[in-house]
């Protein structure tokens, strides 16, 4: 039987997450224990709030460097926040340090040059594909729900699957490398079409 474990970063929907999970898989646990975590069959990397809190948070139930080990070798799906942990570092109340798992710095979305919007950004998208990046996992691009004020840059071409438009700016909303994926946007609140995805994402190898 297949084991979920959502981590515990300190602050997250943990309970929306864990509900779209179980429309698909029921042996679905919320931790932050290494031990829990090592026997997971698929790990999702949860979070709202700031980077710089997640982190400490990590840091703090000592399974920061851990989890930089554990998602080398199990399939690993970060939303939001969770998302942006996978990158290098982010510059949120003062420049941190990622799990640096996928190349990327984590910035400011950039409103000085789209003044018609407000930050936190927040509201539907559409997302359009990297057309150098061939995955047939992700062709049906519908509309989903996000809500961040920062995005990942200096992301290589090869990690993006999915984008969307911010004024003239691509903002990162899929990206992959390996055994890892992550969302920008909430899979959980993007109905039908983001339960697809949580569906794909437990029920193939990505």
């Amino acid at each position: 039987m297949k084991k979920i474990i959502i981590v515990d970063t300190g602050n997250a929907n943990f309970l929306s997450i864990k509900r779209a999970v179980e429309k698909y898989e029921k042996n679905v646990l919320i931790s932050n224990d290494k031990d829990e975590i090592k026997t997971a069959s698929k790990i999702i990397l949860p979070g709202v709030g700031s980077f710089k809190d997640g982190v400490n948070y990590l840091k703090k139930k000592n399974i920061f460097k851990f989890l930089k080990e554990i998602c080398k070798e199990k399939p690993i799906m970060g939303i939001c926040l969770g998302m942006q942990l996978l990158f290098e570092d982010s510059s949120e109340h003062g420049l941190c340090e990622g799990l640096k798992l996928i190349k990327g710095k984590i910035r400011p979305l950039p409103v000085q040059k789209v003044k018609k919007y407000k930050i936190p950004n927040i509201g539907w998208y559409n997302l359009i594909q990297n057309t150098n990046y061939n995955n047939k996992l992700f062709l049906n691009l519908d509309e989903f729900y996000f809500i961040h004020s920062f995005y990942v840059t200096e992301i290589q071409d090869k990690n993006l699957i999915a984008y969307y438009n911010f004024g003239e700016e691509k903002i990162p909303a899929i990206v992959k490398k390996e055994n890892i994926i992550g969302f920008q946007f909430h899979p959980e609140k993007s109905r039908s079409p983001g339960l697809n995805l949580i569906n794909k994402f437990l029920s193939e190898k990505i």
